[in-house]
């Protein structure tokens, strides 16, 4: 399936009134938190802009244009990744309150879903956010076996089905997101690197798909999620050159992170963030929207501010979903948002928020 054309409202876009001068430092910075963990995160670190008045009115612009355009969502899900969940969540919930509703989690094709988080989502009557990775297990785009022709040529449609059918054995209501951004240089499923392209991937994504729903059941939906920012930012490696169709998806969302304020980089607002993409996915589908992955550090600014303003994101983003947390300090920054009384009471706020209860 062709991926859909380049959009009106793309033509500009803020990430092109910035300099690209920065892009080793970006990469540095997203490298040491993939390298940091097995489980695979992104980030979005946008460069300085020649005028931030600039950008921000762009925003704006496109904020308006989304909530003239979409009726506003009555629910928001907020979601959480934490390390060992099953024994960290509940002290959590201790320090902010009821209300996470999602439980994130990492698996590499051909290993099982931890049982014990299927029990913890059972147990919390949560849902669970599963991100596939199908690759080796290890770290780094450079891995051939894994690339779209391989996947394609069905070498792995076993062990595929084997996933899905355990699922839906599961019997648990389940977020599936299968090979998540594809338009950055990280991943064995890249569009970039093995030899694979983002017509290539829409295929790839195409057969995972199909055989995911001939198997898993109605209780998954499938979440269709690039990086915020493509890396490299070409028209060849754009966001919708990616996008399997309509038809395809369940969900569609993006991942994205706040570094802070360094000599490089600048302090982004979640509207900085998420504006843009939302707007060229929104030009793709309407379907439910999802921030599959955020956190934001305090260096150069207010963390507990920063989680208190993605509550109020839908307001200019009328179909979003979801919010899922990354809560774990690691080299990166520290992305952990119950650390000190201000970020509990934030993300107590944010959670206040859920399912339109508060706005």
């Amino acid at each position: 399936m062709q991926t859909a054309p380049r959009s009106a409202v793309d033509t500009v876009r803020p990430s092109e009134v910035c300099t690209d001068v920065l892009e080793p430092r970006r990469n540095e910075l997203v490298n040491s938190l993939v390298a940091s963990r097995k489980w695979r995160l992104g980030s979005l670190a946008m460069p300085l802009v020649r005028s931030r008045t600039l950008r921000v009115a762009i925003l704006a612009a496109l904020a308006t244009l989304a909530m003239a355009t979409t009726r506003a969502s009555a629910c928001i899900e907020v979601g959480i990744y934490r390390d060992n969940p099953q024994a960290t969540l509940a002290p959590l919930q201790k320090q902010v309150g009821q209300g996470i509703s999602v439980i994130s989690t990492y698996v590499t094709l051909g290993q099982q879903l931890d049982p014990a988080v299927v029990a913890l989502a059972r147990t919390r009557k949560a849902r669970l956010l599963v991100t596939l990775m199908i690759d080796s297990g290890r770290d780094g785009s450079n891995q051939p076996l894994y690339s779209h022709a391989r996947i394609g040529s069905g070498r792995y449609d076993g062990k595929i089905r084997t996933f899905a059918r355990r699922l839906k054995a599961s019997k648990l209501s389940i977020i599936l997101r299968p090979l998540p951004e594809p338009n950055t240089q990280w991943w064995a499923w890249s569009g970039t690197v093995n030899g694979n392209t983002p017509q290539s991937y829409v295929q790839t994504w195409n057969r995972v798909r199909k055989l995911v729903k001939r198997n898993a059941g109605k209780r998954v939906k499938l979440l269709w999620a690039p990086y915020a920012r493509s890396i490299p930012d070409t028209d060849d490696n754009a966001i919708d050159r990616y996008f399997p169709g309509d038809t395809q998806v369940d969900l569609v969302g993006v991942s994205g992170y706040n570094f802070g304020l360094t000599d490089e980089l600048e302090w982004l607002d979640p509207i900085e963030l998420f504006q843009d993409p939302y707007i060229e996915i929104q030009n793709l589908s309407t379907k439910p929207f999802w921030i599959a992955e955020t956190g934001t550090t305090a260096r150069g600014g207010s963390k507990p501010t920063w989680l208190r303003e993605l509550s109020r994101l839908q307001k200019s983003m009328p179909t979003l979903r979801g919010v899922v947390l990354y809560d774990v300090r690691e080299g990166a920054g520290d992305f952990r948002i119950a650390a000190n009384k201000k970020q509990r009471a934030a993300t107590k706020a944010l959670l206040k928020t859920r399912c339109g209860k508060k706005r």
